[in-house]
């Protein structure tokens, strides 16, 4: 059985590239579309490509665990 794909938001990768940015993602969470320092950056790149209501995230700078 093959493994199930995983989202965008769900990649290591994605958190590495877009540290501290806000991302747009299509609406079957598959790719990004789109990405910038501000929503709005993010938001048109998606629009741009034709994604009339992404998702939208902000990715914090540092995705790793803490220790308390």
């Amino acid at each position: 059985m093959a493994e199930p794909r995983l989202k965008a938001i769900e990649r290591p990768s994605t958190y590495k590239k877009y540290a501290d940015k806000w991302i747009a993602i299509s609406p079957d969470e598959n790719r990004i579309v789109g990405s910038g320092r501000t929503l709005s950056k993010a938001k048109t790149e998606a629009k741009k490509k034709g994604i009339k209501d992404p998702i939208l995230a902000r990715i914090p700078k540092h995705s790793g665990g803490y220790i308390i």
